[in-house]
């Protein structure tokens, strides 16, 4: 008995012309919608790419457009930051400067430079003699002196009252000076003027005998014509005419 010869189709019959053309048309088939879909595939991959490169460009360019923050140093800690732009400074228009006139000497400014002094201050004594005043100062002189005209009697601030039997009173800024005339025994004094001067011994004058305290008699004068009676402080200047 003879054994059939094997088939290459695992005992199918073997395939026709017609059979083998169409699996290759299928397989040629399948081998295009591959090739197809793969060039879909690489399609969207490019677009993807090209998306995103066109991002980044994008965010580069708004990097580019955006203003630089200003620098820190990490090291002073401190910010620099740009100069800010120029402005162009445009000149005022053209107007008369202006003036100004200082005060006139002797008026304003002289009265305050008057108000700004301080007031005279009067360094005298009771007991001290003086041989004149005046409305700011007043000038010391030695007692029995031949320019010694009066003799403070009492010091105290203006307004004080000065004893009523005083000679004169005189007043500079917040002082008061009570004043009696200078009488010295033996000298003689003009008492012809508005002040008492002291002068040389002769005709139109008086000379002081004697100074008598505790009265007020002028009959107490033993030896002189007449005399000043100082009643509320009880003395007399004894003196004779010349």
């Amino acid at each position: 008995m003879t054994d059939p010869a094997s088939n290459e189709n695992d005992g199918q019959p073997p395939l026709s012309k017609q059979d083998k053309r169409a699996r290759v048309g299928a397989t040629a088939a399948a081998i295009a919608i591959a090739a197809v879909v793969t060039s879909i595939v690489l399609g969207i991959g490019i677009a993807a790419l090209l998306a995103t490169a066109g991002g980044g460009t994008e965010e580069a360019t708004e990097e580019l457009a955006a203003p630089t923050p200003p620098a820190t140093s990490a090291i002073a800690g401190t910010t620099t930051t740009p100069a800010p732009p120029v402005v162009p400074v445009v000149p005022p228009s053209a107007s008369a400067p202006p003036t100004t006139t200082p005060p006139a000497l002797g008026t304003a400014g002289q009265v305050n430079k008057e108000a700004k002094q301080a007031p005279p201050k009067v360094e005298v004594a009771a007991g001290e003699c003086l041989s004149g005043f005046g409305e700011k100062e007043v000038t010391e002189a030695p007692c029995g002196s031949t320019e010694s005209r009066y003799k403070v009697s009492a010091v105290g601030p203006a307004g004080t009252a000065c004893p009523t039997d005083g000679d004169a009173t005189h007043t500079i800024a917040d002082t008061t000076l009570c004043l009696d005339i200078d009488w010295v025994v033996g000298s003689c004094v003009d008492v012809s003027g508005e002040q008492p001067q002291r002068a040389d011994c002769g005709p139109g004058g008086v000379q002081v005998i004697s100074i008598l305290p505790d009265t007020n008699s002028v009959n107490a004068c033993p030896s002189a014509d007449s005399g000043f009676v100082y009643d509320q402080r009880r003395f007399v200047v004894c003196f004779a005419d010349l």
